[in-house]
């Protein structure tokens, strides 16, 4: 009875010491990525010197400033657009109805205004202007009318008012 008891006593002492060296292994291999994520103590402090330098950068500031050299670039791309020795000559109904609908585009913000309709139907008057353009990042499509040499009316769609 005794062996028997020793038996047990020394299976059990064995498993216990293999299920110590399991959890040794483990608690290693944890303490291995701890400190491998040490480096992440420092990240409040980083945080609130990036959150300083952000503050003193004045982002309004910034993008205004971006706002008109856009807006300047605009102007010089129309200011470009007529060679400085082209004869003075009226321009056609057609260049006229195509200036006006992509300024007036512009001036409302919209970018890559495309005018999907054919030059003879930009002839006529009062006219409707297929046009294609975006605005803050959103494809825009619809007519522009132009009575004489004015918009009269403006109808445009989002893309994203045709999705189900």
């Amino acid at each position: 009875m005794e062996l028997i008891l020793l038996v047990l006593v020394l299976l059990l002492l064995g498993a216990a010491s293999a299920l110590i060296w399991r959890v040794h292994g483990r608690m290693a291999g944890m303490e291995e990525r701890l400190k491998e994520l040490s480096a992440l103590a420092f990240l409040p402090d980083r945080v609130q010197a990036l959150a300083k330098e952000l503050e003193a950068l004045a982002v309004d500031d910034v993008h205004a400033e971006l706002e008109q050299l856009h807006q300047d670039l605009v102007r010089l791309e129309d200011v470009i657009a007529v060679p400085v020795a082209a004869p003075v000559e009226p321009p056609s109904r057609i260049q006229m109805v195509r200036a006006l609908v992509t300024r007036f585009l512009r001036e409302e913000g919209f970018l890559s205004v495309v005018i999907e309709s054919e030059d003879a139907a930009l002839d006529e008057n009062p006219v409707f202007v297929s046009i294609h353009a975006v605005r803050k990042g959103v494809l825009v499509q619809g007519t522009v009318e132009v009575v004489d040499d004015h918009i009269a009316a403006v109808s445009l769609d989002p893309s994203y008012s045709t999705f189900p």
